[in-house]
């Protein structure tokens, strides 16, 4: 039997992330490969999406931890790292927004959205978003859950 279990490679993508008690943390995610993709990693809007309760990150310092997805409110990368994702593709609204948090916070950012037919309505764009939405802001992409929006601003 082998003495080591062989992990897979994994991409490091640095991270701030805003609790649902208030408290911040600077956090590394691992990112699994996925050579399908542009940039040959599971970008972070599909990390956050997943069934997992619980997300490993890296803490400064070589501490780790364990991330309750639930308390999650925003999970903000570097929009040209490697857990972004390519610019928008044709046929894509760029909308200017600001997301109202239940806990008086603000996102304002730029929404990048393709309509589906029949579902062109900001309305439609919310109702069929996940867990979160991304939102361009300045030079990173924030991850907004959605279950923390009071109201959507546009």
């Amino acid at each position: 039997m082998p003495e080591t279990i062989p992990q897979r490679t994994t991409t490091p993508c640095a991270a701030q992330v805003r609790l649902d008690d208030g408290s911040s943390l600077d956090v590394t995610f691992w990112l699994l490969p996925d050579l399908h993709r542009e940039r040959g990693v599971t970008p972070m809007s599909v990390l956050l999406e997943e069934d997992r309760r619980f997300l490993p990150v890296g803490l400064p310092g070589g501490r780790s931890c364990l991330l309750s997805r639930d308390a999650l409110v925003t999970v903000a990368i570097d929009a040209d790292g490697p857990g972004g994702e390519p610019a928008a593709p044709e046929g894509s609204s760029l909308d200017l927004v600001t997301l109202h948090l239940v806990s008086g916070a603000e996102v304002s950012g730029v929404l990048s959205t393709t309509a589906l037919e029949g579902h062109g309505r900001m309305s439609d764009v919310f109702n069929l978003a996940g867990r979160f939405v991304p939102v361009g802001v300045g030079s990173q992409l924030v991850f907004v859950a959605t279950s923390r929006i009071a109201r959507v601003a546009f």
